[in-house]
């Protein structure tokens, strides 16, 4: 993707919020997910290695961790399932849990302007941050991330905490989906 086609991208996201709130799962999925996290909670499990790969090579110019993704791996990974659940209007996929270390955070950073997010805290809630919002994301609660806001969360527990990730499509149909919310 050329710089200037990027900057458009990132230019059109921006008519949209750093984040909005989606809804929330229900009881019942949110326990289903934290079953399906047990079970698959284990270190032959783990996308770390290749998720660092995937962010070093779509890395944002500038803006993005890029080779300084590989750190992370010293206190963040990922566990990548398509049987995690979400109840949202949107469609999504590249379903994963997210683990982050007890007192860690995730720094700064944009994601590629054509990979939209989707974030919902699992066992703890999310400080989630953007030089625009602050938020404290709960519990079961879905989020849409705008990737080309620069965003971080942090991470004040004893214990790792795990929150669902997810991405979908962009289309005209999710845009005015999330302009109809706000």
């Amino acid at each position: 993707m050329s710089k200037v086609f990027e900057l458009r991208k990132h230019a059109r996201n921006r008519r949209l919020p750093a984040a909005i709130r989606l809804g929330s799962n229900a009881p019942d999925v949110t326990v289903h997910n934290l079953y399906l996290y047990y079970d698959l909670n284990d270190p032959s499990n783990y996308t770390g290695i290749k998720t660092a790969q995937e962010r070093h090579d779509n890395a944002v110019v500038g803006v993005s961790t890029g080779r300084d993704v590989y750190d992370l791996g010293e206190y963040y990974n990922q566990i990548h399932t398509n049987q995690i659940m979400l109840k949202s209007n949107i469609k999504a996929h590249n379903t994963r849990f997210a683990m982050l270390e007890p007192n860690c955070d995730i720094p700064f950073h944009m994601d590629p302007p054509d990979i939209y997010n989707i974030i919902s805290p699992l066992t703890d809630p999310i400080e989630f941050k953007t030089k625009e919002l602050q938020a404290k994301l709960q519990v079961g609660e879905i989020w849409f991330v705008n990737p080309s806001y620069m965003h971080s969360t942090s991470h004040q527990s004893k214990n790792t905490r795990v929150a669902i990730l997810a991405n979908f499509n962009y289309s005209e149909e999710v845009y005015e989906y999330l302009t109809g919310l706000l």
